[in-house]
């Protein structure tokens, strides 16, 4: 059994980063059909890792199996007062799925006793609303077919 090991995402790690959330595009969806979508992919994840609140997965090889990708969503904040995380992208690499690392990346993030929203796509193919349920998300209202949940610490 290979060991797995976590830390928080850094600015220098946005290139495996997109690389593998573009492996997982057609699963998530995500449509980065033009240059312009892709490079705005890539800024979130640039920004993500710069805020600090982002996880990574690794294997033994120090390489990224997985993440999941939290903007902390501004509108409400105001010197750390009501504050709320959006956690935007989250996924694992095929190869290294059934092993935990989905549940441990969002426990990482549900550690910090912030409330979390998440906005699930009508054709997420990861059966990713049921999983979030059973992580102690609520669903709240959605709009277009997308599906949104939100996490409140206690």
């Amino acid at each position: 059994m290979v060991a797995i090991a976590y830390r928080q995402a850094r600015i220098e790690d946005a290139p495996d980063i997109h690389a593998l959330l573009l492996r997982l595009a057609p699963e998530i969806p995500i449509l980065v059909d033009t240059l312009e979508r892709e490079e705005a992919l890539y800024a979130l994840i640039r920004n993500c890792g710069r805020v600090g609140e982002s996880w990574v997965a690794l294997d033994e090889e120090e390489r990224i199996i997985g993440f999941v990708l939290v903007d902390p969503e501004v509108i409400e904040r105001h010197y750390a007062e009501h504050e709320i995380f959006d956690l935007r992208y989250a996924g694992v690499a095929p190869e290294h799925r059934g092993r935990g690392i989905f549940h441990a990346l969002i426990a990482r993030v549900q550690a910090r006793l912030v409330p979390i929203t998440i906005i699930v796509p009508p054709h997420n193919r990861f059966d990713t609303a049921a999983r979030l349920e059973k992580f102690g998300f609520r669903p709240t209202d959605s709009h277009g077919g997308e599906r949104a949940f939100r996490w409140e610490p206690g």
